[in-house]
């Protein structure tokens, strides 16, 4: 069987009231059809609630979809600056990656600076090393001693000056006599003699002068300078490499040449370099 709702509505004739009714009725012809009434305050109730709940889930679905379009206006804010930031970040990366380049040149830029000035470095501690042959010219080369003190004698020629071995400061020019009394072997050499191991032989000596050019190179090593000629510089003056000590005349052919490193003497062959 099936059943189904009929809302009559019928007005009164004697107070033009209108009356509600329900009217079940069934599709079965068995069946007999039933009548409910439903009250008007029902009815209003009912429809007060509809509207309400209409209200209400008008109002809710409302507000959900303002929550949702907030919500997609903020996602959509939110793509917008990551956007933004994403290309920030590359420009920023482009930025360091330019700055990178720019710090390996100028790197490779400083090491190639600090390569220079180390070998700048070596080159000016080298020129205060007395590595220079202290004469102008060719000469023959005698080594002897001075006690335990080495010295090389270089008998030169007429027209070549005694130069410094190396940069530095003239520290001390001294002039010491030549005579029978002088302990001092270095002094014969300078005279141009040849001088044997015997006493007689140390003997045989000419009566003169001879001076001794001391400079201080400033790194330990002195270079010490022994001539009969007059000296061409003073004390307290800076030399360099090559310039003029003595001159060398038929009277001063022999130069007297010794070194000192940390004030010990040491062997002139280990430091000179000789060309030639």
């Amino acid at each position: 069987m099936a059943s189904r709702f009929v809302y009559v509505q019928k007005e009164s004739r004697h107070r033009k009231k209108i009356q509600r009714q329900m009217i079940v009725a069934s599709s079965d012809v068995n069946e007999k059809t039933k009548l409910i009434r439903i009250h008007k305050g029902f009815v209003r109730v009912a429809a007060v609630a509809g509207c309400i709940f209409v209200g209400v889930s008008i109002g809710y679905f409302a507000n959900e979809a303002g929550i949702i379009k907030g919500f997609n206006e903020g996602i959509s804010a939110r793509n917008e600056r990551i956007e933004i930031l994403e290309a920030e970040v590359a420009s920023l990366n482009d930025t360091i990656a330019s700055k990178d380049s720019e710090i390996a040149i100028l790197s490779q830029t400083v090491n190639t600076k600090i390569d220079e000035v180390a070998g700048l470095t070596s080159q000016i501690d080298n020129m205060y090393v007395p590595t220079e042959f202290p004469l102008s010219g060719s000469a023959s080369m005698n080594k002897t001693a001075d006690g335990d003190i080495p010295v090389i004698v270089f008998k030169g020629s007429d027209g070549d000056f005694c130069r410094a071995a190396a940069s530095g400061i003239v520290s001390e020019i001294r002039t010491n006599p030549k005579d029978n009394n002088s302990d001092s072997i270095a002094e014969y050499y300078v005279a141009g003699e040849t001088v044997g191991s015997k006493k007689e032989d140390k003997e045989v000596k000419d009566l003169g002068f001879y001076t001794v050019i001391t400079i201080d190179h400033g790194n330990g090593y002195k270079s010490i300078y022994m001539n009969d000629g007059d000296p061409i510089v003073s004390e307290g003056d800076a030399v360099f490499a090559g310039n003029t000590l003595y001159n060398l005349g038929t009277n001063n052919l022999s130069l007297g040449y010794e070194i000192m490193y940390n004030d010990e003497y040491i062997d002139p062959e280990e430091v000179m370099i000789i060309s030639g």
